[in-house]
């Protein structure tokens, strides 16, 4: 009787690891700065899709929230593609006075939606 309870437990756990490896279609590398202090904000995200069609219906936009004093940098955002990789490229025009900046990402995109902190 233990035994069959192992085996159940076992194959109930690999069907629902590979429910949530496949609902991931979207994935996003940490932040890499370009841009140093007092001028503006040039950073990089690597971005990797199931499926490239993903990308083009892509909308990302800062979320605003009471701590969220990134809103004044006027942030734009670019997805670049460059010999396969797809990157989203974050600038501002504004110069960037504060030694460390943080910011929350709303990223929509045909089969989903994700909210990520970057600092």
């Amino acid at each position: 009787m233990g035994v069959y309870k192992i085996l159940f437990k076992l194959l109930m756990f690999s069907f629902l690891g590979f429910y949530a490896v496949s609902g991931y279609s979207l994935a996003l590398s940490e932040a890499e700065l370009k841009s140093y202090l007092n001028q503006p904000l040039d950073a990089r995200i690597k971005l990797k899709a199931n499926d490239a069609a993903d990308l083009d219906d892509l909308k990302v936009e800062l979320t605003q929230s009471v701590e969220n004093y990134t809103s004044q940098y006027q942030l734009k955002f670019e997805i670049l593609n460059n010999g396969g990789v797809n990157k989203l490229k974050i600038t501002s025009s504004d110069v960037v006075r504060e030694l460390i900046v943080e910011f929350t990402l709303d990223i929509v995109w045909s089969c989903g939606q994700r909210l990520r902190f970057f600092n």
